[in-house]
């Protein structure tokens, strides 16, 4: 049963990891004012948490579409600073 519930998770878990994207771009632009290093270390982030949840599948699902929404949290700020610039 419970490969059942994690199947059907709440829609919400896609909204926290595009914030989680979000958040991530928009410290990493702050410290090093590289919206190339925010994306690779929100890819980075992304793919480390689905796979650790890879490596803990009686706790945790991976889903690649996860990992999508953490980039499309980059991709957001990066298009939203690149808009406010001009």
């Amino acid at each position: 049963m419970r490969g059942a519930q994690n199947a059907m998770k709440p829609p919400y878990d896609k909204l926290l990891h595009f914030a989680a994207g979000a958040t991530i771009t928009a410290l990493v632009v702050i410290a090093t004012g590289s919206l190339a290093w925010a994306g690779a270390a929100a890819l980075l982030a992304g793919a480390g948490r689905e796979l650790y949840d890879a490596c803990h599948p009686h706790t945790n699902t991976a889903d690649f579409w996860d990992v999508v929404a953490t980039c499309a949290g980059w991709i957001a700020v990066a298009l939203a600073m690149q808009i406010y610039q001009h």
